[in-house]
């Protein structure tokens, strides 16, 4: 896609802003994540952006951040998985300012232009683990590449999409996560953030919806029942809100809603693992 407002023109911009959520968290005493890199990773959109933002306003992507980070080590800690799967990469560092056990292998998708200034941006940084690079576009085929990459798609893998699944359309978001969950071998595990169809009107959300649209960046794209979804995918899945125990880090200013909460918006955290079959088993067994 090569329009201004393509949802790859779309995802450039925000990569930039996360940085500098990013960089203002790695400045508090009281950070929940140092990134060092983040300042010159978020360059001048990204600088000019933040400035616009009260330090209310970008709570969630901080908790947001600190969450997945959590996710991802504790999942690799206590499965032994070494693959993982970072979907619209954009800047994120974790390769670089997480602690990874030997034989960890970032594969990082993304579209070539943001690939590229974070190469230079990063070029005296050295990761803490294995990495690889993929250019692509998500709405387009991707998993050749990754194959191509040297991802094993038989073992499993810790999948996250972070940040940028409420720029696509219900259409483009579905299907990006159906291709990824038929990827998916069972003891993977898969992380992203979701909002449900109701916050993109709710008067509850509406000064962050129409920010987004100000910017040039809508939000687009919701997922009403996740859990189901990944059902029906065979993953069980949890979710978590910004706040809730596992997603407060002392941070969160604001009643938390329960995640299931009716006729209420909703930002979702959600982790899954794919399940063995039953029928998967059965078979082996007979064989």
């Amino acid at each position: 896609m090569s329009s201004a407002d393509s949802p790859t023109r779309l995802l450039t911009c925000t990569a930039y802003w996360t940085a500098a959520v990013r960089a203002q968290e790695s400045g508090r005493q009281d950070r929940l994540f140092h990134d060092p890199w983040a300042a010159t990773l978020a360059d001048k959109e990204g600088s000019a952006w933040i400035e616009q933002r009260s330090a209310a306003s970008v709570i969630p992507i901080v908790l947001r951040t600190r969450f997945f980070d959590d996710f991802l080590t504790r999942t690799v800690a206590e499965t032994g998985i070494r693959q993982i799967v970072l979907l619209g990469a954009g800047l994120d560092t974790r390769a670089y300012r997480l602690d990874w056990p030997e034989g960890t292998c970032f594969y990082e998708l993304d579209q070539a232009p943001i690939l590229q200034f974070k190469r230079h941006a990063l070029a005296s940084a050295q990761p803490k683990c294995e990495r690889r690079t993929i250019s692509v576009d998500l709405l387009s085929p991707w998993e050749q590449a990754l194959a191509e990459a040297g991802f094993a798609a038989s073992r499993p893998a810790v999948w996250l999409l972070e940040g940028f699944l409420f720029y696509l359309s219900d259409t483009h978001l579905t299907a990006l996560l159906e291709r990824v969950l038929q990827l998916m071998a069972p003891a993977s595990q898969i992380g992203f953030d979701v909002i449900n169809k109701l916050t993109l009107t709710s008067p509850l959300t509406s000064r962050w919806v129409e920010m987004q649209a100000s910017c040039g960046a809508p939000w687009i794209g919701s997922m009403d029942d996740p859990v189901g979804f990944l059902a029906a995918h065979d993953c069980r899945a949890i979710l978590t809100s910004p706040g809730a125990p596992a997603a407060n880090y002392d941070r969160w200013p604001y009643p938390v809603i329960p995640v299931t909460m009716p006729e209420m918006p909703h930002l979702w955290f959600v982790t899954a693992e794919k399940q063995i079959v039953a029928n998967s088993r059965k078979k082996e067994r007979v064989e």
